[in-house]
C-alpha cells in the first residue's frame, strides 16, 4: 500500500470509529481510558472529561498520550490495517474559540453551556495533537520469524490529505 492509500485507510478509521483508547502516564503509573474522541480537519482530536478523572490529572502532569482507534467488533485475525496508533501531545483546551469548535464536534446540535467547561466547571475539553501515526500491517497470526514490526508508520500529512 502506498502512502496515499495508507492515509485513506487511517482517515476511514477516524471517520467510522467514534471511540479511542487514551493512554496516559504519571509517576510511572500508566492509565488507559476509553472515550468518545473526534478529530477535526487538521487532525487534532477532542474529547470531554471530568477534571478529576485519572487521565485528566495525568495530562495536566504529563502531556504525552497515546491513542488507538480500532473496530472491536471485527473477528479475531481480521483487523489487519484496521487499527490506528497515534503518539500525541495532549492538553486541556483553554481557548474559548477552540472550546466552541470542540463542542461542535462532540455535541452537534446539543445545548451545552461552554461555561461548564471552564473555571469552576467540572468538565473540560481536551485536545490530542498527533505527532506520529502507525497502521497495523499484520495480525498476530501472520507473524513470521523474520517479522520486524507489525505496524507501518503513516505520514500525518497523508491522513490529513485523505480527510
Amino acid at each position: 500500500m502506498d502512502e496515499q492509500a495508507l492515509g485513506a485507510r487511517c482517515a476511514e478509521i477516524l471517520s467510522t470509529c467514534l471511540y479511542a483508547n487514551i493512554a496516559t502516564c504519571h509517576d510511572s503509573q500508566p492509565w488507559n481510558t476509553p472515550a468518545t474522541a473526534v478529530p477535526d480537519a487538521s487532525l487534532d482530536i477532542y474529547w470531554s472529561s471530568w477534571t478529576e478523572a485519572v487521565h485528566s490529572k495525568n495530562i495536566r502532569a504529563n502531556p504525552l498520550a497515546f491513542l488507538t482507534y480500532y473496530d472491536s467488533t471485527r473477528a479475531r485475525g481480521t483487523n489487519n490495517q484496521r487499527c490506528l496508533y497515534l503518539r500525541c501531545e495532549a492538553a486541556v483546551v483553554v481557548d474559548t474559540k477552540e472550546a466552541e469548535a470542540a463542542h461542535t464536534l462532540l455535541y452537534p446540535g446539543a445545548d451545552i453551556r461552554l461555561d461548564d467547561f471552564f473555571d469552576s466547571g467540572l468538565r473540560r475539553f481536551y485536545r490530542a495533537r498527533p505527532l506520529q501515526a502507525w497502521l497495523n500491517c499484520l495480525s498476530e497470526q501472520q507473524v513470521q520469524p523474520d517479522t520486524i514490526d507489525m505496524r507501518r508508520e503513516v505520514p500525518l500529512q497523508a491522513i490529513r490529505a485523505a480527510r
